[in-house]
């Protein structure tokens, strides 16, 4: 599937399971943000959106994804399900973090973030990096056992992109453009 007339195509992306790595059975669902269409798509099996492996096809067909953690955890999830599955080109945003920010917790402590927990200090959590972007993660991941697709949970999957586009923007002028 050609996503666009021959221009390149950067996806971010997050998915939700029913567990982690080692014991998920299945993804509930998948959302991606095309960064240079400026839209967002969601998938699920549930039957009122696209079917999550339309979207996998997208993230084939990019010229490049990006994502938190995607590395050690999205990625092998799909592979898992979808061993056809291969990517171009792969942005982990943890990775970037942990390269740039080697001294996370300095800065943090320097910042003196008002509205971020103490315990989320250091951390080069998606979670943390809400709260240092101004756009909180939310809830959701705390107050449910994953079993289950909701749309609560889906909504949290495109809350997710949201902090990954913008922790995506933060990295890339410090990456890219200096």
């Amino acid at each position: 599937m050609k996503l666009t007339n021959g221009q390149v195509v950067n996806l971010i992306f997050d998915l939700e399971t029913d567990g982690l790595l080692q014991d998920f059975t299945k993804i509930h669902c998948l959302c991606i943000h095309d960064l240079d269409a400026d839209k967002s798509y969601t998938f699920n099996d549930q039957g009122n959106q696209e079917p999550i492996v339309r979207g996998i096809e997208m993230l084939a067909d990019a010229d490049s994804i990006i994502g938190h953690n995607v590395i050690h955890f999205d990625i092998p999830i799909i592979k898992r399900i979808y061993p056809w599955f291969t990517s171009k080109y792969v942005v982990d945003t943890l990775l970037c973090s942990r390269l740039y920010h080697p001294n996370i917790l300095d800065i943090d402590k320097n910042r003196r973030w008002k509205l971020m927990p103490i315990n989320l200090w250091g951390r080069h959590s998606l979670e943390s990096y809400g709260y240092r972007l101004g756009v909180y993660k939310g809830s959701f991941g705390k107050d449910t056992d994953w079993k289950q697709w909701s749309q609560e949970m889906e909504d949290y999957c495109q809350q997710d992109i949201i902090v990954t586009t913008k922790l995506w923007n933060h990295f890339e002028t410090k990456f890219l453009r200096s």
